[in-house]
């Protein structure tokens, strides 16, 4: 048995792949086994190049193996490779979230890492809704996305997903979202009209839907999400995963319409692909909404 054969059949008695139906796995044809990569190329343990079309589901924007990205990780692990943040800070932290802040929309200051887009969406939705029963508005306990909308795997984001064939199985396990019309805004204002005392937040993609299909917004649709949010006084987050980081033309696409949310999250291209790294970024009145002292928990 050739390596790649062994590979491929080792593969197929260990490993699950996501959003696969493993029982044609392992019966289709041979899978392709990559080897390396370099720039906008993946080879095979054939030697065979292929461009990656999908930048690995959207996340090398610099392609892969860039110099300066292999050096600086290179270079932090000499140093150290992880430490807690619970108590501790470190220079690497300090510098993005620095830089996170100077490239974000104007008004976003307050970097909270994770590991994944899933996570920072689950973030921002707790910080969403924590944030209202700290102001002592406890009724604010719901959530408006978009039909085919898509925010990430873990429960509360698939709570604000809009995808029947990736979320409709787990309904028993959601909180309930409702639903607006993506690209209606005369939808998104009923609806607010509507609930909008109960509702902590509007969470949409903006400007465009990705797994949906790359379904585009009308223009102004997100500048009108925005203003109907703040004359409800509902709170805006935007999911930049898929979006942030140049895809759209501008760092961010909220940029396009000159868009800032109460809470961006990002993903993905914030480490070109490297390393599972995500940060859901707050304006300052939302951070001010968690300062208190150490005995009120």
């Amino acid at each position: 048995m050739s390596a790649t054969a062994a590979l491929i059949d080792s593969d197929r008695h260990h490993l699950w792949h996501p959003f696969t139906q493993q029982q044609g796995w392992c019966a289709d044809e041979p899978p392709l086994v990559i080897d390396h990569a370099s720039g906008t190329n993946l080879y095979d343990t054939e030697g065979r190049a292929y461009i990656d079309g999908v930048s690995s589901l959207w996340c090398n924007v610099h392609g892969h193996r860039h110099p300066m990205i292999d050096e600086a990780i290179r270079t932090q692990l000499d140093r150290v490779a992880h430490t807690t943040m619970l108590g501790l800070s470190h220079e690497p932290a300090i510098e993005l979230a620095e830089r996170l802040v100077a490239i974000a929309p104007d008004g976003l200051e307050r970097v909270f890492y994770s590991d994944s887009g899933s996570t920072a969406v689950e973030i921002a939705l707790k910080m969403a809704f924590q944030w209202w029963v700290q102001r002592g508005d406890s009724e604010r306990t719901r959530f408006i996305c978009m039909e085919n909308a898509y925010h990430g795997d873990t429960i509360g984001a698939v709570s604000v997903g809009g995808i029947d064939l990736f979320h409709s199985l787990y309904r028993p396990l959601l909180f309930d979202a409702l639903q607006a019309r993506a690209g209606d805004a005369s939808d998104l204002e009923t609806l607010l009209a509507q609930h909008a005392t109960e509702v902590a937040a509007v969470i949409i993609e903006p400007l465009v839907q990705g797994a949906a299909g790359m379904l585009l917004q009308p223009p102004g649709y997100l500048r009108r999400v925005r203003e109907l949010c703040d004359a409800h006084g509902v709170l805006l987050i935007c999911d930049e995963v898929a979006t942030g980081f140049g895809r759209t033309g501008r760092m961010f696409a909220c940029e396009h319409e000159d868009v800032t949310p109460d809470l961006l999250c990002v993903g993905k291209g914030l480490t070109g692909g490297y390393l599972p790294l995500a940060a859901t970024i707050a304006t300052e009145r939302i951070y001010e909404g968690f300062l208190g002292r150490f005995d009120e928990f």
